[in-house]
């Protein structure tokens, strides 16, 4: 366990715009700062961190929280490990109360998977260097590829030896069963072989530098044997939505704001060996639209590397149009025949390398015409069917003005006229549209209507009741330690000043005429926000969010968000009166005090209505006369609050 006093110093020293940074790219607008959300698809920021108040909040998916919780959503932390993972970064130095019993506590799937992958990750680097096998077969395969040392240490690559079982013998020594290690992908589940046996091995790593899986190349000559062989799902490693060399390149990805994307491994490895850093892989799968959506987190601009002597260049063209409908803008860099982007960084210098990126780089769909259409120039229906596919890439891109312009690029470049290209595209853009109205049209049922009541224009007793609640609570969270400095007038009609915290000021009241909260969760949170007053001397939102519950955190969340706005007859609505050096301060004061009375004399007002409600139903002699005292109770209290409203008045 971490102690309280060092979660403390963790969450003083993390700043969230820098951790989600971390994750996601940000531009500030105001006091906060807006990103495309990390938990679901969309084109248009709808993510936003306050720095301020340290949180969180996606007003498309709902998630919320503050930079622990991002940690444990985003990278599926436990508690802990994102508190060590905050420590780390910020360089806290924390001190556990009990040793961790590491494998014990980990007991879900994905910590599991964490753990044992982690574990694996530390056993292949030390085969890599320890061993004389790993010595000779794995590192001098990396010095000639070109790695340095320091490359290889910092990739963090490694080498699994000859021997069937050896990693699987050494995991149940450390107490992994043998299910664990077959279901992360480490051992086969027909021989219980090592996966990895007579490989180098290339860990892949999250976003934020934790190992979801590994990629090997055999260090064998038999032609039967896959060349490279990566790891299965597992309930960490989802193929589709991982990037090899994400951890190592996003920063700089971020940085130069464009990400170049290549096939494999080494060409990653190499390209930042040779300075070029912002660059990540596919890891010789198909692009799919998770990784699409990974880049896009960094920047809207991707540069495709094309081998020299690729076979699959018109094969990928599909995949980009995959990219452009994200409305992302790509571009193409084809190498020298016979070079591939590792063969040429190891050839050439930084200078030379970033110099041929930057004047071979063309856009994509330039770079597509230009295919299709030297290898149809002799064909009228060749070239009319290259023209369509060309157009139909340009259609992908949804910004109108986008397209516009790429058509008039094209119809420059190849001599076609602007009208035939327009013509072909809204033809794709209608047939695009028909498609889109089918699917939705699959999914309607017909649903019997019901006949719908006219909503009243009077709001009940209940629902204002619940908005009364939700504004203290709100007013707890966002100002509860805050100094109130206040006149109150005593029995003697004279001016008493009162200064104390707004939140002891709430709950002071409330406990004054044992009045109540209805809403579950706001009764939890008033309980929470007592219990850490009376023990700390103030609320800590930070320190809150890692005790609620993932619905709580995102309601929470949405309150410390939100701002209300006083109307200028607000005094005369609720004769709170201010003596007002400063308009500000003069509204939050009077937002407290007129809260707290709005909300006595709402519930007030609902135990009264439940009475007459009662007294409708014709109730014999003995429940009337319990009615009669609960009624006049309720009255009694109802021209109290009545009073307190008349002789408060507010200052600064």
């Amino acid at each position: 366990m971490i102690r309280k006093e060092d979660i403390a110093r963790i969450l003083d020293a993390v700043r969230i715009e820098e951790v989600v940074g971390d994750f996601v790219t940000l531009k500030k607008k105001g006091a906060n700062m807006f990103g495309l959300c990390p938990f679901h698809n969309e084109k248009t920021p709808s993510f936003t961190v306050a720095p301020v108040k340290g949180i969180y909040k996606c007003f498309g998916c709902g998630k919320a929280g503050n930079a622990v919780n991002f940690m444990m959503e985003h990278e599926h932390y436990t508690y802990p490990e994102a508190l060590r993972y905050l420590a780390r970064k910020y360089g806290v130095d924390i001190v556990e109360e009990e040793a961790d019993e590491e494998y014990e506590l980990k007991r879900s799937e994905e910590e599991q998977a964490f753990f044992v992958h982690e574990f694996a990750q530390k056993w292949f680097i030390s085969q890599l260097w320890e061993s004389k096998q790993g010595q000779t077969v794995a590192l001098s395969y990396f010095r000639e590829r070109g790695f340095s040392d320091a490359t290889i240490h910092k990739f963090q690559l490694g080498y699994s030896p000859e021997e069937y079982d050896a990693f699987f013998k050494h995991a149940q020594k450390q107490g992994f069963k043998e299910d664990v290690l077959i279901k992360n992908g480490l051992v086969t589940e027909e021989r219980k072989n090592d996966r990895f046996r007579a490989r180098v091995i290339f860990p892949i790593h999250s976003a934020s530098g934790r190992v979801l899986a590994f990629g090997g190349r055999t260090m064998r000559s038999d032609k039967n044997i896959a060349k490279y062989l990566n790891s299965p799902e597992t309930p960490i490693y989802r193929k589709s939505e991982v990037l090899y060399g994400i951890y190592f390149a996003k920063n700089a990805i971020h940085k130069e704001n464009v990400c170049y994307l290549t096939e494999g491994y080494t060409d990653v490895i190499s390209l930042h060996q040779a300075g070029v850093e912002n660059v990540v892989s596919s890891s010789g799968t198909s692009l799919t639209i998770g990784q699409i959506k990974s880049i896009r987190r960094f920047t809207p601009n991707i540069t495709i590397l094309f081998d020299g002597d690729s076979a699959g260049i018109k094969a990928s063209f599909r995949a980009i149009d995959m990219i452009l409908s994200e409305g992302m803008n790509v571009r193409v860099v084809l190498f020298p025949e016979g070079e591939d982007p590792d063969s040429f960084a190891r050839n050439h210098s930084s200078a030379e390398l970033l110099q041929y990126l930057k004047e071979e780089s063309s856009s994509f769909i330039i770079f597509k015409a230009e295919n299709l259409l030297k290898d149809a120039e002799s064909d009228p229906v060749e070239r009319a069917t290259a023209i369509r596919d060309i157009v139909a890439s340009i259609a992908a891109v949804p910004d109108p003005i986008t397209r516009s312009e790429f058509i008039k690029d094209c119809s420059r470049r190849f001599d076609i006229t602007e009208k035939d290209l327009v013509f072909e595209m809204n033809k794709v853009l209608r047939s695009k549209a028909t498609q889109k109205i089918r699917q939705e049209d699959g999914f309607e049922v017909d649903i019997p209507q019901e006949k719908k009541e006219t909503p009243s224009l009077l709001r009940n007793t209940n629902e204002l009741l619940d908005d009364a609640e939700k504004k203290l609570i709100q007013l707890i969270l966002n100002y509860g330690n805050t100094d109130i400095k206040y006149f109150e007038k005593n029995e003697d009609a004279r001016l008493i000043e009162k200064s104390i915290k707004t939140a002891d000021f709430i709950f002071n009241q409330l406990e004054e005429e044992e009045l109540e909260f209805r809403d579950a969760s706001n009764i939890h949170l008033l309980e929470l926000c007592k219990k850490q007053f009376n023990e700390d001397g103030k609320i800590d939102t930070a320190l809150l969010f890692h005790i609620l519950s993932p619905d709580l955190v995102s309601y929470v969340a949405d309150l410390m968000d939100e701002q209300y706005v006083l109307s200028p007859n607000w005094e005369i609505m609720h004769r709170v009166y201010v003596q007002h050096k400063d308009n500000n301060a003069h509204i939050f004061m009077a937002v407290v005090d007129g809260s707290v009375l709005e909300f006595k004399r709402l519930i007030v007002r609902h135990h009264i209505d439940e009475i007459n409600k009662k007294f409708e139903q014709k109730p014999n002699n003995e429940e009337m006369s319990n009615l009669l005292l609960e009624f006049y109770k309720w009255k009694n209290l109802e021209v109290k609050i009545n009073k307190d409203q008349l002789n408060r008045v507010i200052i600064k």
